[in-house]
């Protein structure tokens, strides 16, 4: 309860301050991405969702996501599982152009042998995503990282 309606607290921040968060954005983003791990649902999903609000209001999708991808080696399996969610759902909504891919991806090759199954699928519901949008410059790219082509 204590975390969702700090989070709550951090959107109406982010709605009130719009452009001005930005410079809160490297204080904020570590607690979200631990809250990305929380044992509710609800706070994961509510976490997310305010990662893709300050993309919308605070800052580009890949100034967020410079400091988002520490999230890729977070102790916690479900903080790891919830980046690359997040990343799903950042493609989703604004698609490729405002990401650079090619610093992500490698990110992505990592989470392929994380020690977790749901951390290694949802990289890979990521890489999916990410083919889709790219194409086949994404498979040359997993090729050349050593990723068998079968996989």
């Amino acid at each position: 309860q204590v975390a969702l309606l700090g989070l709550d607290v951090l959107g109406a921040f982010v709605d009130r301050l719009s452009g001005r968060f930005k410079s809160y954005i490297g204080t904020v983003l570590l607690p979200l991405i631990d809250r990305m791990g929380d044992a509710k649902d609800q706070v994961r999903e509510q976490a997310q969702n305010l990662i893709l609000k300050l993309m919308q209001e605070a800052a580009p999708p890949m100034y967020i996501w410079e400091r988002l991808a520490a999230g890729f080696k977070h102790k916690n399996y479900r903080s790891r599982e919830g980046v690359c969610l997040c990343l799903i759902a950042t493609l989703n909504i604004y698609g490729a152009q405002p990401l650079i891919l090619s610093k992500l991806v490698p990110h992505l090759c990592t989470a392929f042998g994380d020690s977790n199954s749901q951390v290694r699928d949802a990289a890979i519901l990521a890489i999916v995503e990410v083919y889709r949008h790219v194409g086949e410059k994404v498979r040359i790219d997993l090729t050349k990282r050593g990723i068998p082509p079968g996989r």
